[in-house]
């Protein structure tokens, strides 16, 4: 009875300290994947345009995450939002957003400065599909038995 009891107390444990999406991470997800869209279909097109380092990788972010939403925020924080004749172009809220997750999720990362570049708006539609497919994963405790069969 005793054995039964510990096993129960331990599978308790595991249940409440498994780690999981918070509400937190989930809104965060949400307004990244919000702000991303919106600015690719309101942006300016010379702030679209524009070339940033190329150095978010999709794949990477898919399976991992973090390193890349660093890697976003940094880029994002460089850009001038006035440079392009609006100052309403959502790049300080997306890079807001991305600090606040990152804050879940620190992640050291470097962004090279003469390295391959790409527009803007591919940046946005990749940060918007990471963002995604981090949103819709499921924990994987979820997929198992928590309880043990007695």
């Amino acid at each position: 009875m005793k054995t039964l009891a510990l096993l129960f107390s331990f599978a308790f444990v595991l249940v409440f300290t498994a780690p999981t999406k918070t509400s937190d991470e989930h809104h965060l997800l949400k307004r990244i994947m919000i702000e991303a869209n919106k600015t690719r279909d309101e942006g300016p097109e010379a702030l679209l345009d524009s070339l940033v380092p190329a150095d978010f990788n999709q794949v990477r972010c898919k399976e991992h995450g973090p390193e890349d939403f660093c890697i976003a925020e940094t880029i994002m924080s460089t850009l001038n939002q006035t440079q392009y004749g609006t100052s309403d172009n959502n790049i300080g809220t997306i890079s807001r957003v991305l600090k606040q997750y990152n804050m879940l999720h620190p992640s050291n990362c470097t962004v090279k400065k003469n390295g391959d570049e790409e527009q803007l708006r591919a940046l946005l539609m990749n940060l918007h599909d990471c963002a995604q497919i981090i949103f819709a994963r499921p924990h994987p405790v979820t997929h198992h038995k928590t309880t043990p069969a007695l």
